[in-house]
């Protein structure tokens, strides 16, 4: 029982690190510097991905040695006590840290997604063409669809 305290609060505490870095990239992105510092935010993120990789490894490996799938099946066969009880509200705690994580991903990656469509946009303003995914499998493969050059000489 106490190994899974320990599991389910180091994941609280790792996810909030998370959630934390999650929220200044995002700040980052959302910044009038357009994005300058943005490299270092990601940098900074990335110790606690490993803590959270580390983690998920204990926990894999705790599971499989009590031969259960989740920490939900390990809390449903302890009987019920008050050690259990703060176990099954840190599982609560936990999931909606994973909860409140995805959201902020999903905002995070939107954000990133509108970023790269205003570029598309001003490159095809700015060359009068279609910009399209160069750095693709299926760019390479195909013709291009622009019918003048990025940087026309001419201009």
């Amino acid at each position: 029982m106490d190994e899974v305290v320990r599991l389910l609060r180091e994941q609280i505490l790792i996810s909030n690190r998370c959630l934390e870095k999650l929220k200044a990239i995002k700040n980052t992105i959302q910044a009038e510097n357009k994005g300058a510092n943005i490299v270092a935010a990601v940098q900074e993120m990335e110790p606690v991905l490993l803590d959270l990789g580390r983690l998920e490894k204990q926990k894999r490996e705790f599971l499989q040695g009590k031969k259960s799938a989740s920490l939900q099946a390990v809390l449903a066969k302890i009987p019920d006590s008050e050690s259990r009880g703060i176990a099954v509200h840190l599982l609560h705690r936990a999931q909606e840290f994973e909860d409140t994580l995805a959201r902020e991903v999903m905002a995070t990656r939107l954000l990133l997604e509108k970023g790269k469509q205003y570029v598309d946009f001003h490159i095809n303003v700015l060359t009068r063409t279609v910009a399209s995914d160069t750095y693709n499998q299926d760019a390479a493969a195909g013709e291009s669809r622009r019918e003048i050059k990025m940087f026309d000489s001419s201009v």
